[in-house]
Formats: structure tokens, C-alpha cells, sequence
């Protein structure tokens, strides 16, 4: 988490103070959101984006620290509650123990459906001191679940805030050349409208 925080702050303040004619614009937005518009002179449109990306990983990081912490709470609720040991168990695990009141009820319904190979043994098994800290579990480890997706889905919106960013700048760039744009009307027994043209 330090390392890419350190990152972060380096390119920013690369975006700062960057000053490197030679970098395409198109390729500063892709690493920093605006840093292309800024170098085109587009500082509006430059703060627009750098500050989406700064709430994006604001919103990104907070997201996956508490899915952490969450994670660490139902860890820590099923040893007290379930008699388990945390430490190397799968995530499936962490689900199946969140809907059977102990390991020999998942294991005797999944030797009924023949389901061998997900059986546990007895290293694994789990005993809940009730169904209600069974249930809180279950909330628990829903809650940290949707919290490391909702973080996934930031992610994704991170990685559109730099794709539209950088189609912005492509953008800046094609019209500032446009020296010239004129219209006039076009018919013909198939289509009749509006034709544009643009002088470069």
C-alpha cells in the first residue's frame, strides 16, 4: 500500500512540474488523467480530470482498507465463535462455514450429492456456538465481499477516467488543427442534409 502511494504522490508531482515537449500528450493522459490536457494548455479540463482521479483512488483505497479490516473482523469472529484456525483457509471456506452450523452438516450434505472432493477433514471442521453467530458471520463476510468488488469496480473506473482522458486529448488536438469548418446543404433522391468539411 506505501509503494503505491509513494507512486502516486511521484506522479503527481511529475504532472506538476512536468515539462517534457517530447512525451505525446495521448500518452501523459493514459499515465495521469489531465496531465496531457494541461500540457496543451487546457487547464480546466486538466483539473476535471486529475481530480477524478484523486477522488477514484481516494474512494479505491478506502474501499479495500475496510474490506480488509471487515475481512480481519469475521476472521477473528469464527475463531471465538467457531473454534476455527484463520490462517490459511480458502475463500471458500470462509463461505461454507458461513452456511452450516458445523462441518459435519456441510459434509454430510455434500456426501449426498456425491460432492467428494469438497468434503472437509477434521483440521478444517467448525462447530458455531449458535445459529445467530453463525448469521452475524455471514453478514460480516457478505459486507467485506461486496467492499473488495465495489474496490474492483473502481479500479475499472480508474483504468475509463485515463481511456477518456486520453481520447479528450486526441480530441483537443484535432480541433485546435481544424483551420476551418464550413457546410452546405446536400440532396439527392437518396439523402438530402447537412455535409461538413473541415480544412487541416
Amino acid at each position: 500500500m506505501c509503494k503505491v502511494i509513494i507512486k502516486i504522490i511521484f506522479y503527481i508531482s511529475l504532472f506538476i512540474h512536468a515539462k517534457d515537449k517530447k512525451i505525446h500528450p495521448l500518452v501523459k493522459s493514459a499515465i495521469i488523467p489531465g496531465w496531457g490536457e494541461k500540457s496543451i494548455g487546457k487547464n480546466d479540463r486538466a483539473r476535471f480530470f486529475l481530480n477524478t482521479e484523486i477522488s477514484l483512488w481516494t474512494i479505491c483505497f478506502s474501499t479495500f482498507i475496510y474490506a480488509n479490516h471487515t475481512k480481519n473482523i469475521y476472521t477473528a469472529y469464527a475463531a471465538e465463535h467457531a473454534g476455527i484456525t484463520s490462517s490459511g483457509k480458502s475463500h471458500k471456506y470462509w463461505v461454507d462455514i458461513g452456511n452450516y452450523i458445523d462441518y459435519d452438516a456441510h459434509n454430510s450434505e455434500h456426501l449426498r450429492w456425491r460432492s467428494f472432493n469438497e468434503l472437509y477433514d477434521e483440521e478444517d471442521s467448525w462447530q458455531w456456538d449458535s445459529l445467530s453467530s453463525m448469521e452475524k458471520f455471514e453478514n460480516y463476510r457478505i459486507k467485506s465481499d461486496m467492499l473488495f468488488k465495489t474496490g474492483g469496480y473502481v479500479i475499472g473506473a480508474i483504468i475509463l477516467n485515463r481511456v477518456i482522458s486520453s481520447i479528450n486529448v486526441l480530441y483537443l488536438i484535432k480541433l485546435e488543427n481544424i483551420k476551418n469548418i464550413s457546410f452546405y446543404p446536400a440532396i439527392s433522391k437518396e439523402y438530402y442534409g447537412l455535409q461538413f468539411k473541415f480544412v487541416l
